[in-house]
């Protein structure tokens, strides 16, 4: 019996989280009322208070859900990618870069969860609340770290370096655009959604991106400085 209790409140949770996962993914905070959610999710109307606390209570556990679900797509293959990197000459890197970059891609674009996580991680990226430092602890901060990682090997620096940081930024900035900017592009191509073709042309000039980037020279900023003031 108690087993069966607590199976019950179990999937009433996860019902509510899956309810207020895209309700928070597509409208801000003050917009979406706890009714709308318990409706939704056929509960009672104090489940929320029960469950969570209130409002407040759900909305960090709905991150908390976000961000477990993106870690789970993501975790066995960046421990992959970190065993690979640990195995193989610097060299070796470039491609394993590109590889993470590419599957964060396919996950974002074409995952289930990448439907309803811009709207959260946008939100808390421009207005953060206490819900970003679940975000950066548990998800942007360590998939940022393996990123500035793999690119310092590869070029040879710390992965504490101000530019190796801001690189591996700006390969995640030019990466999460086609998520961002999906709207204008879809219409651009006169398709509603990504197809497969479109995936591998994207893959193929990121690749491209990634690679020129990775191999281009530290000294340029310098050197652009120096013309300018001769």
């Amino acid at each position: 019996m108690v087993k069966t209790e607590a199976s019950s409140q179990s999937a009433t949770q996860e019902r509510l989280l899956t309810v207020a996962l895209k309700a928070f993914g597509s409208r801000d905070y003050d917009d979406v009322s706890t009714r709308e959610i318990v409706q939704a999710a056929e509960a009672n109307i104090s489940a929320i208070s029960y469950h969570f606390g209130g409002k407040r209570g759900l909305y960090l556990a709905t991150v908390t859900y976000l961000t477990e679900q993106l870690k789970t797509g993501m975790t066995n293959r960046l421990e992959e990618i970190r065993q690979t990197a640990n195995d193989s000459p610097p060299e070796r890197s470039a491609g394993l870069i590109c590889d993470f970059l590419l599957h964060f891609l396919e996950h974002i674009l074409l995952g289930e969860m990448g439907q309803h996580a811009p709207g959260i991680i946008f939100r808390e990226q421009n207005r953060p609340t206490e819900a970003y430092d679940i975000l950066y602890e548990k998800l942007l901060a360590p998939m940022h770290f393996t990123l500035a990682s793999l690119i310092a090997r590869y070029r040879k620096r710390e992965p504490s370096d101000p530019e190796i940081i801001i690189m591996a930024h700006t390969m995640i900035g030019q990466t999460v655009i086609f998520r961002i900017g999906r709207t204008t592009l879809l219409r651009r191509l006169n398709q509603t959604a990504y197809n497969r073709a479109t995936m591998e042309a994207l893959k193929r000039q990121l690749r491209t991106y990634y690679l020129a980037l990775l191999d281009a020279s530290t000294d340029a900023t310098e050197m652009e400085t120096r013309d300018h003031a001769e």
